[in-house]
């Protein structure tokens, strides 16, 4: 069960096509496009998310964009992403079910397409995308504890997540243009955990 009500509803219709192990599925594409890309320079120009070629055809970058990993991404900090990634979609997983993590990314998806088309100048970072998973491990399980190379001591993942989401909008604050990217990479976050805060604020409020 997800933290936002509403989807338990879509589940009962749609729960039957949900795809477990997703995020699983995501770390051995993002793997993969890595190694392709390692052996042959520049292959993931063509996973990328570009609406003009989206426009003449090229209909697989929709779905592609998400395995684009960083180009200058160490191996051990690539590898380190991806099993933090695995880590922290099983977990939301087993709280979720598979359907609830599923629309969790569709959302962040959708929104992100829908403002690369808006905005096809900006090119599209698929690591707000990611990162809204993060937040969403934190909120869901706030007292697990993590490790972030190279400190050697374990971190309350609360902490954690409030730090990073701080900085997840300092890039906007020098470029505002960035803004609706990163909002569009946290749609999911912001489906499932704001309308429980917003009622939960109202009613402490009518207790006033």
């Amino acid at each position: 069960m997800s933290p936002a009500g509403w989807t338990d509803t879509l589940e009962q219709h749609f729960g039957r096509w949900a795809v477990p192990y997703l995020t699983r599925g995501l770390v051995a594409m993002n793997a993969g496009a890595w190694l392709l890309n390692l052996a042959s320079p520049g292959f993931t120009a063509i996973l990328k998310l570009d609406p003009t070629r989206v426009a003449q055809g090229e209909y697989w970058r929709l779905v592609t964009f998400l395995f684009v990993p960083s180009n200058s991404a160490h191996p051990i900090f690539l590898l380190l992403f991806l099993w933090f990634l695995w880590s922290i979609g099983d977990a939301l997983e087993e709280v979720w079910g598979s359907f609830h993590l599923n629309l969790f990314f569709l959302l962040g998806i959708v929104s992100v397409i829908a403002v690369a088309f808006f905005q096809p100048s900006i090119p599209v970072n698929p690591f707000y995308l990611h990162n809204s998973l993060f937040l969403a491990f934190a909120t869901t399980l706030p007292d697990q504890k993590v490790f972030f190379f190279p400190l050697p001591i374990p971190l309350s993942v609360r902490w954690v997540a409030a730090v990073s989401s701080g900085l997840l909008f300092l890039p906007a604050f020098f470029e505002p243009v960035l803004l609706p990217g990163i909002l569009a990479g946290l749609a999911g976050y912001l489906a499932f955990f704001l309308p429980p805060f917003l009622h939960l604020a109202w009613e402490r409020f009518q207790r006033r």
